[in-house]
C-alpha cells in the first residue's frame, strides 16, 4: 500500500506541472487513485499476484498520464503556451520511469528470479492448530541451483506419535488450500502469471519424530532437468 500511495502522489505532482485545464486535475487524481485501488485489490484477491499488481500499478500510472496529457493538448489546441507544458521535465521523467519500470524492470526481474531458489516462510503455512508447532529456530538450510530447502522439527502434543503429528499437519494444510499430499509432499505455485516458481512442503517421520521441509524455487521438472542426479540432495 505504501508503494502504491507514493507512486500515485509522485505521478499526480508531475501532472500538476503540466496541468492547464482545472477540470482535468480532478479527473487525473481520481484515475490515479483507481489505478492504485485496482493494484491493491488484485494483490488482495490473488495474494500470489504481487508481481502482476506492481505491473498494473506502473502501467496504469503511465497510461493515465499519457492519455490525460494528450486529451489536454487536443482540448487546448495551439493555445497551450506554445506547447511548453508538454515539455515540462517532471512530467516526462515520471512517465518515462513508469514505462521503464513496467516494460523493462518488472518483467526482467521476473525472468531472472524465476530461475532462483528462495526460502519459504513458515508463515505461509497459516496459523497452526492447537498442539502443533514448528520449531523454526535453527532450521537446516540448503540451497542448490534454482531451489532452496529448509527443514524444521514438527512437534505435537505430549505422547502424540510422529505419524499422528504428520497427519494432523496435512489435514491443516489441505484445509487452508494446499493440494492433498502425494507421497508425503505437496506443492503449489508461489506466484501467479509472471512468477512461475513453486513452494513445496514435505513431512517425514524418520528417526521417531516428524520433520517439516519447505522448498522454494523452480517447478520440480524444470529444476530436475537443471540439476540432474544432484537433485536428490534436496529431497
Amino acid at each position: 500500500m505504501l508503494v502504491a500511495s507514493v507512486v500515485v502522489v509522485v505521478a499526480f505532482l508531475a501532472w500538476l506541472t503540466v496541468a492547464r485545464l482545472p477540470r482535468f486535475t480532478g479527473v487525473v487524481f481520481v484515475a490515479l487513485a483507481l489505478v492504485a485501488v485496482a493494484s491493491l485489490t488484485l494483490a488482495a484477491v490473488q495474494p500470489r499476484a504481487a508481481v502482476e499488481a506492481r505491473l498494473l500499478l506502473f502501467v496504469g500510472v503511465a497510461v493515465t498520464l499519457l492519455v490525460a496529457g494528450e486529451r489536454q493538448r487536443r482540448a487546448l489546441g495551439d493555445t497551450d503556451d506554445d506547447g511548453r507544458a508538454g515539455r515540462r521535465w517532471p512530467y516526462r521523467i515520471v512517465v518515462g520511469l513508469a514505462l521503464f519500470v513496467a516494460v523493462a524492470c518488472i518483467p526482467g526481474a521476473a525472468w531472472d528470479f524465476n530461475d532462483e531458489g528462495f526460502v519459504p516462510s513458515v508463515q505461509e503455512l497459516g496459523p497452526l492448530p492447537d498442539g502443533l508447532a514448528v520449531r523454526s529456530a535453527g532450521g537446516d538450510l540448503e540451497c542448490g541451483t534454482g531451489r532452496c530447502a529448509v527443514a524444521y522439527p514438527l512437534v505435537g502434543r505430549a505422547g502424540e506419535s510422529a505419524d499422528q503429528v504428520a497427519r494432523r499437519m496435512w489435514d491443516h494444510l489441505v484445509s487452508v488450500g494446499w493440494p492433498a499430499p502425494d507421497g508425503g509432499r505437496s506443492c503449489r505455485p508461489a506466484g501467479w502469471l509472471l512468477d512461475t516458481r513453486e513452494t513445496c512442503v514435505e513431512i517425514s517421520t524418520a528417526e521417531g519424530g516428524a520433520r517439516l521441509t519447505l522448498e522454494g524455487g523452480r517447478p520440480f521438472p524444470r529444476y530436475a532437468r537443471a540439476r540432474g542426479p544432484e537433485v536428490s540432495r534436496l529431497r
